[in-house]
């Protein structure tokens, strides 16, 4: 029970909900810095974790919570310690996985024991449909000079896709970069912003952008940095009519086809989010969200930034996630069909794992964690709750 009572601790400090006293006593409890150096010098990363819940369960028999004169560091500083020593963790290969309705975790390397039969991950796959109508399809095509729209020239580096030049012609040439199912891409716009595609995605964009605004269409998911131009705000208009509207910004859409909600996350800046009559601001770390089911929208006061974003930044990213919301995004990623068998009973996960490793590595720590079971048959997941 005191090594549960302390998981929980951990878990409702990394979500931000621990009390004033709660982040105070864990921070006195032990210092990440040590613990990182630590992990550099190549001390094992499960005895790690293992060793700072023993630190924080022998506490437990010290401490009470509602004790005072604790002294308490800086919380942003303490944050970033924390930040710094999960990506030394991630690049070292190990990944948590928490399931809170059967109390377990895991912890498990790349290494870790496969399901049988496999499927590779996702990578910079695309097709680009030029204004005439004719396609390129990116992950075959030599780096260089593609093609060009007007003066424009359209070049591929390395899974990025740049637009340079300065087009002088007032005719507006739409192009579209779409990903498949295990596909993702990057592109730089004519203005300088950036777009991260997410996988079972597309965006239609003009060549060069003319007129009062820079507008583009938005299908699946998107990440902006939006370049800065007063003059011509920038739009992301989403295929159910919903807008967001920057001047210079970075942020996140999420607007799949199969889920319930479109989701924009600020990261830094400002933007509006519009649908029909109604409309929000948004301020970094928030999120607002467009309801499919009435077109209404809201605000998340205090969103988590990271877990919008962490595709881009290769992780999929699981907090208090049920099953059914993870396998969709593995079906996208990992381009694979899902099937239940039996009733679905309701399962909620907690943790990060690396976008890079293969299907068997991610269902293997989600059967560990407890209450699911798979079976891959080809590019089919038979996903079974217990």
């Amino acid at each position: 029970m005191k090594r549960q009572k302390a998981l929980e601790l951990l878990k409702k400090y990394l979500d931000g909900k621990a009390t004033f006293e709660e982040k105070a006593l864990i921070e006195k409890w032990y210092s990440l810095e040590e613990n990182a150096e630590n992990i550099k010098d190549g001390l094992d990363l499960v005895n790690v974790k293992e060793s700072l819940y023993q630190r924080i369960v022998a506490e437990l028999d010290k401490e009470k919570l509602n004790e005072k004169a604790i002294v308490v560091p800086m919380y942003k500083k303490f944050f970033f310690r924390v930040a710094a020593t999960i990506i030394i963790l991630l690049s070292a290969g190990v990944f948590f996985l928490y399931n809170k309705k059967q109390q377990s975790e895991v912890a498990q390397t790349e290494t870790a024991n496969p399901l049988k039969n496999d499927v590779a991950p996702g990578g910079d796959k695309a097709v680009l449909t030029l204004a005439d109508g004719s396609q390129i399809i990116l992950d075959n095509a030599k780096n260089g000079n593609l093609a060009n729209q007007g003066d424009i020239k359209v070049i591929k580096l390395d899974g990025q896709l740049a637009y340079n030049g300065s087009n002088q012609s007032t005719e507006v040439l739409y192009n579209t970069i779409s990903t498949p199912k295990g596909g993702q891409y990057q592109l730089v716009l004519a203005d300088g912003s950036k777009v991260w595609l997410n996988a079972a995605s597309s965006l239609r964009f003009p060549a060069s952008f003319i007129g009062k605004e820079r507008k583009v269409e938005l299908t699946g998911e998107g990440y902006f940095e939006v370049a800065k131009d007063a003059d011509m705000p920038f739009k992301v208009v989403m295929n159910n009519g919903m807008e967001v509207e920057v001047l210079g910004t970075h942020f996140n859409v999420m607007g799949y086809d199969d889920e319930g909600m479109v989701k924009t996350t600020l990261v830094e800046g400002k933007v509006k989010v519009i649908k029909g009559s109604n409309h929000i601001m948004l301020l970094p770390n928030q999120q607002g969200s467009l309801l499919r089911e009435n077109d209404n929208l809201k605000i998340d006061w205090n969103a988590d930034v990271n877990k919008a974003i962490s595709w881009k930044n290769g992780l999929f990213d699981f907090d208090n996630d049920a099953i059914t919301d993870i396998m969709r995004q593995l079906a996208r990623w990992y381009d694979v069909e899902i099937q239940y068998s039996g009733n679905i009973v309701a399962q909620f996960y907690t943790g990060s794992i690396r976008r890079q490793v293969n299907i068997s590595q991610v269902l293997f720590m989600l059967e560990q964690a407890g209450g699911v079971q798979f079976k891959i048959e080809g590019k089919k997941i038979i996903v079974k709750t217990k």
